[in-house]
């Protein structure tokens, strides 16, 4: 099973559909906010993938979309969120226990436009950056998850 991640578009749809363009076998997109017209995009030019996906702090005017989710993937529990409700520019404790109190085993994330993938506890904690520049690639092949950090192409 292969996701592309994304985050913090911020409008840059070219970005995701470079991306997305460039990748084969793709099962699932996951976007963790910011801005919601670009999930809009996602659905309406790749409808024939799947998309998980949640508000940001720049979505103001969206109401039917969560700021948290948590989803199965692969045989992996991931839970999504952007990050600004728990202040990831500050530090991971109070995301970590969130995504601990929610049983994951992935944590995807987003707002610090900063790419970052760490194992903090047992829970895989990753932030694919801004998708001006960045997105990742996570695949998870008979339980074991491999994760690729890859440039804006």
């Amino acid at each position: 099973m292969k996701a592309l991640i994304f985050s913090d578009s911020h409008g840059n749809f070219q970005s995701i559909n470079d991306a997305v363009c460039s990748e084969k076998n793709v099962d699932l997109i996951i976007f963790a906010g910011d801005i919601q017209r670009d999930a809009d995009n996602i659905l309406s030019s790749f409808p024939e993938i799947p998309l998980v996906y949640v508000l940001g702090n720049n979505d103001w005017s969206v109401h039917e979309v969560p700021f948290d989710k948590v989803f199965e993937f692969g045989g992996k529990r991931i839970f999504l969120t952007h990050g600004h409700n728990y202040h990831v520019k500050s530090g991971l404790s109070l995301l970590r226990q969130k995504a601990h109190e929610s049983g994951a085993d992935i944590c995807v994330f987003g707002h610090t436009h900063i790419a970052h993938c760490e194992d903090m506890d047992g829970i895989l904690m990753l932030n694919p950056g801004s998708a001006w520049s960045t997105f990742m690639v996570i695949e998870i092949i008979g339980g074991e998850v491999s994760v690729k950090l890859k440039k804006r192409v």
